[in-house]
């Protein structure tokens, strides 16, 4: 049976000189799940890995691996392993022994470190590549390898720093996919740091989105993807078109919203101090957008509420869907995610007048943004926009 692997990080503080990597830190991580750490360049996720492996010191707080501090801990005490990004495989070993060398490290004997790293490769199913060396292996297999060595000492935790970023996308496809299986095996605690939006959110149980040493939003997949709280975490993981307004009135549970180049829409609200005047920050899911010809010219502003009017600025291919991107006079681009039949039933060019419109029931409130003054519709490229094609 695992020992438990729970993370909990107190206050967590991180300086280096005058700047400020993370930022008092509070995170509860469950035994047994796989949790992606996510931001852009910079955010401070790689230093949260490292202080939790115990590779860099904590300026102030607290990290405690299954209720136990471990501050002050070496590495090798604290039950943790590290994948990292390079893989570091020794290139004069073979891959039997590469995989049994921390064994080695420990005194295992050769006997007994062979057996137990043949099983290891038995489970990533490089049992036959043994005997080889790491330059005969592709990168996948040379991936497997690392992981492999970093299981065989059984920890409890296991921290992977951008593991997938030097494969190609095929391999990176299939290999996240290998990664949430043996996670779901051993049943150990996975730590993963990425910057990629789609591979966060394909393996992990909690996505932890980190903006300048700050979380934003440590949520399940799904509603970090679906509900995000603030409009810094909606455009950064992509899928959402983010609005805002003044609120003109409030009805029924239902604000209505007018933005400061003229659109209406609405926003259902549940905060009942919700007024006329505040500014609210809400969003559309991409894929939630209808795309449609608008007569006269790119830009008239539409005279029904829950729309915004353009002119046609890319148009990608996606397979079964195609995103159409808006320039909209006065705001950031406006995103449709529309699906390939329809798409393709009623072509858009690009450079044609079109007006994107939504359902009022579409619409989530983004409640970590209430009153904040809104950065104006003119906001620019969203955050983290296209880091990758697979983020659509």
């Amino acid at each position: 049976m695992a020992q438990p692997g729970e993370i909990e990080l107190r206050n967590l503080t991180k300086r280096f000189d005058q700047t400020v990597a993370v930022n008092a830190i509070d995170l509860a991580i469950p035994h047994g799940s796989y949790c992606c750490l996510l931001g852009p360049s910079g955010c401070g996720k790689t230093t949260i890995l490292r202080m939790i492996a115990g590779h860099e010191t904590p300026t102030e707080g607290d990290v405690r691996i299954g209720g136990e501090s471990v501050v002050g801990f070496p590495p090798a005490r604290r039950g943790t392993a590290m994948m990292f990004q390079n893989y570091a495989l020794f290139p004069h070993l073979t891959v039997l022994d590469n995989v049994a060398f921390n064994l080695k490290m420990r005194g295992v004997g050769k006997a007994e470190r062979h057996r137990r790293a043949r099983e290891m490769l038995a489970q990533v199913r490089l049992d036959r590549f043994a005997d080889r060396m790491p330059a005969q292996l592709s990168g996948g297999q040379q991936q497997r390898v690392a992981l492999s060595r970093a299981l065989i000492t059984n920890p409890r935790v296991l921290l992977l720093d951008e593991p997938l970023s030097a494969l190609d996308e095929f391999l990176r496809l299939q290999m996240r996919g290998e990664l949430r299986r043996m996670q779901r095996e051993l049943g150990i605690t996975f730590i993963h740091v990425t910057h990629t939006q789609l591979e966060a959110i394909a393996v992990a149980d909690m996505v932890v989105v980190m903006e300048q040493g700050r979380i934003e939003q440590a949520a399940s997949a799904r509603e970090i993807y679906t509900l995000p709280v603030s409009a810094y975490v909606a455009r950064f993981m992509g899928g959402q078109n983010v609005l805002d307004g003044k609120v003109t009135s409030v009805r029924a549970g239902v604000a209505s919203l007018v933005s400061d180049t003229g659109e209406r829409f609405s926003s259902p609200v549940t905060d009942a101090t919700v007024t006329e005047g505040d500014v609210l920050h809400c969003c559309v899911r991409r894929d939630r957008v209808a795309l449609e010809r608008a007569p006269g010219h790119p830009g008239a502003q539409p005279e029904r509420a829950n729309a915004v009017a353009g002119a046609v600025h890319a148009i990608e291919y996606q397979g079964s869907y195609v995103k159409v991107t808006i320039d909209v006079p006065g705001r950031e681009q406006f995103v449709a995610n529309v699906a390939d039949s329809r798409f393709f039933a009623n072509r858009v060019d690009i450079g044609d007048p079109v007006l994107a419109r939504w359902a009022p029931e579409d619409v989530h409130l983004l409640t970590g943004d209430l009153r904040k003054p809104a950065r104006g519709m003119g906001a620019g490229r969203p955050y983290g926009e296209e880091i990758t094609r697979e983020n659509g």
